[in-house]
């Protein structure tokens, strides 16, 4: 029987700059492991990115001299829209961090925005198991945020994802519904 991983993943955001994101993560008791970003560009497409710090913290990984998010700093006409998360049930190892990124990353480039759209295509091999996994998306004021905006990162990356290893088959669902109390 194949092993199933499953991660409740809290994302925090959003971040107009990498500054802000790094001064509010350095107030953090959590760490931080995945980031999504999304650079509107006046009169282009939007471009997403969605990345993994495991050995540093992203704020640190997006200072890096060769990160994808200096693409997008420069001019008046960008807009940066950039989300934290950490794995919140459990201690993540770097196999975990590897298998989220993976899983959203492949979300992304197949379904939520296209290829042409995401400015990483890396994490091509699917996971050996199956997985899933829950995304929350919370203000950094730690209130759950209820509506997204449009072709946000929010509204892009689904609620829940399943994927499916025996058939290498990703699924979703963008909102989850309201059913009732017990």
């Amino acid at each position: 029987m194949l092993k199933i991983d499953t991660y409740l993943i809290k994302w925090y955001g959003p971040f107009k700059t990498k500054e802000d994101l790094k001064s509010w993560e350095d107030s953090r008791a959590e760490v931080f492991n995945l980031y999504a970003f999304q650079a509107k560009q006046k009169g282009k497409k939007d471009k997403y990115y969605c990345g993994m710090a495991y050995k540093q913290t992203v704020g640190k990984r997006m200072g890096n001299h060769n990160h994808h998010i200096h693409d997008f700093e420069i001019g008046e006409s960008v807009s940066l829209e950039i989300w934290i998360g950490t794995i919140a049930n459990i201690n993540a190892k770097e196999y975990d961090v590897r298998v989220c990124e993976n899983i959203i990353t492949s979300e992304l480039a197949n379904i939520g925005v296209g290829e042409k759209y995401l400015e990483n295509r890396t994490n091509k091999k699917p996971p050996v198991n199956d997985v899933y996994i829950i995304n929350e998306w919370w203000k950094t004021n730690d209130c759950e945020i209820q509506r997204r905006k449009r072709n946000s990162v929010p509204a892009i990356i689904p609620e829940v994802m399943a994927y499916y290893s025996e058939a290498k088959s990703l699924y979703g669902i963008n909102y989850l519904k309201y059913i009732g109390e017990l």
